[in-house]
């Protein structure tokens, strides 16, 4: 049984190591620049890429030398997904594999963020039942409205189709707008 317990801890201690270096998170569309420092390099070649859609790129091209062992290498019109890079140079550690993931808005692992603001604007919209104010009813109505509208223009954690994300955030944007109707209609009292 010991042994057993041994061979799962040590299995999930190996799936939480990763061999490659994490540069960063872009956002869909725009530049990245990959940057890799290596102070008693002379040079760093960037060897291969692998785009999101698992093609390898073979490319063998130079990194821009900024000085002080920094080098630099420009990505244009990036697309959402993970983009694995490998490399060499004279210094260092002489081969290197790292990676950069790009999404929609630039932004990584953002599913709490939505979590807190839907929580925290339907808790707003009950307290302001509770408490009869319709006001603070709008104030929550708005929350909902705003995190509706940035589910419909950035997804939800790097996903962004027409079938889950934006339904989800139609759904969320309809519900604001009927709470802050609603909540408008009793103060108007008609």
């Amino acid at each position: 049984m010991k042994k057993l317990l041994v061979l799962f801890i040590g299995i999930f201690l190996l799936s939480c190591i990763s061999a490659l270096d994490e540069q960063g998170v872009g956002k869909e569309g725009e530049n990245f620049t990959f940057i890799q420092t290596c102070e008693d390099a002379t040079y760093i070649t960037l060897s291969t890429i692998q785009y999101p859609n698992r093609s390898v790129e073979i490319i063998n091209t130079n990194m821009t030398s900024m000085g002080g062992g920094s080098y630099q290498y420009n990505f244009t019109d990036i697309l959402t997904g993970r983009y694995d890079m490998t490399g060499i140079s004279d210094g260092c550690t002489n081969t290197f594999a790292t990676y950069f993931e790009v999404t929609p808005s630039g932004f990584i692992n953002k599913l709490g963020f939505y979590i807190i603001i839907l929580i925290l604007s339907f808790g707003i919209i009950i307290f302001g039942y509770f408490i009869e104010d319709s006001w603070v009813v709008i104030l929550g109505a708005f929350g909902l409205v705003l995190v509706g509208l940035f589910i419909l223009l950035n997804g939800i954690d790097g996903m962004k189709d027409t079938a889950y994300t934006y339904s989800i955030a139609i759904i969320t944007i309809m519900l604001g707008s009927y709470f802050g109707i609603k909540g408008a209609l009793e103060h108007i009292d008609l």
